[in-house]
């Protein structure tokens, strides 16, 4: 491959790797200003009520939305790749990402929400590896793209 065409596949490649997180980003940051989050934890001494959620409950949030975006994303990029391969590996690989992509849609602060629970003590943990992850999936995205 000559420096010209490896060139214009890092710039294409890159711009759906950009295009992709700004879209988690968008949907994340507008779910995490207009939907309530999450309870920090469990009811507070006396009965007086859950814990109000802390800002670190928005930031993973935001993360999560953009990993989900992440695995969609390589879910259509594997779909292709399968489809004109129908290379087994490919396929393996496919089941793979849609399990991460429901074990992230499970761990998702919209889920904690919906049940009306919170991540407790593990919060900063959760958002932490939520961010690891959205690092390795661009990374994962970019490569695939390539």
């Amino acid at each position: 491959m000559t420096a010209t065409a490896s060139n214009r596949n890092f710039g294409k490649a890159s711009a759906w790797v950009l295009l992709v997180i700004g879209i988690g980003l968008i949907v994340g940051l507008v779910l995490a200003l207009t939907l309530p989050g999450p309870p920090a934890g469990p009811p507070g001494p006396g009965g007086g009520g859950p814990i109000p959620p802390r800002p670190l409950d928005g930031a993973m949030l935001v993360l999560s939305t953009v990993g989900i975006a992440l695995l969609a994303a390589l879910l259509v990029v594997y779909a292709r790749t399968y489809r004109t391969t129908r290379a087994p590996f490919v396929l393996g690989l496919w089941v793979f990402l849609l399990a991460l992509l429901a074990e992230n849609v499970l761990s998702s602060p919209l889920l904690f929400t919906a049940f009306g629970v919170g991540p407790g003590g593990l919060g900063r943990f959760l958002t932490f590896g939520q961010a690891l992850m959205c690092v390795a999936l661009s990374i994962f995205l970019y490569l695939s793209l390539e």
